[in-house]
């Protein structure tokens, strides 16, 4: 007998399923890809355009940059994006088929629980790689600090000698809040 490849369940459903949701986010992103840097820069004061508003300082990237610059970072998205998307769409299909069992089909509460949990499970997995992405968008030309993905991670596992460190950092930013 050969297997169900509709079934939700099987291997074949579930690559494509992560394969769309990747792909769908990644489509997202490269369009929202300049307002994101913009949003970036303008959220960590960066020094060059502290002074602008959104339209301005995207004017001002194209001409102080190049309009390449307004998708600086978003080569780290996509890398960080696929997988968000992905694990994102795919848990959200089995936690809804979970909720489901306990709370019926038609229960907008589970859909709401699915599509949180769904967001918590692809957040926790992909967080790195949105550290690396922000770190490389807010970069402006000629105070580069990381020079791509690799140099990024490697030049914050270096700057980490300890998990005292790490949880250190961690709790600093929690007492912040």
């Amino acid at each position: 007998m050969a297997a169900d490849t509709n079934s939700k369940y099987s291997v074949d459903y579930i690559l494509k399923s992560l394969l769309a949701g990747g792909v769908a986010g990644m489509c997202s992103k490269t369009t929202v890809a300049p307002l994101d840097r913009a949003k970036i820069l303008l959220q960590a004061h960066q020094q060059q355009y502290k002074h602008l508003g959104v339209i301005s300082l995207l004017r001002a990237i194209v001409r102080n940059e190049s309009f390449i610059a307004l998708y600086k970072g978003n080569g780290a998205q996509m890398v960080r994006i696929f997988p968000y998307a992905a694990i994102q769409f795919t848990s959200f299909e089995f936690y809804k088929q979970a909720s489901s069992i306990l709370l019926g089909s038609k229960s907008h509460v589970g859909k709401f629980i699915s599509g949180s949990l769904a967001g918590v499970t692809a957040v926790t997995l992909t967080y790195p790689l949105d550290m690396v992405r922000a770190r490389l968008a807010f970069q402006v030309t000629g105070s580069h600090v990381y020079t791509g993905i690799v140099h990024t991670v490697t030049s914050i596992l270096k700057s980490v000698k300890t998990f005292d460190e790490v949880e250190f950092a961690y709790n600093d930013a929690e007492n912040r809040l």
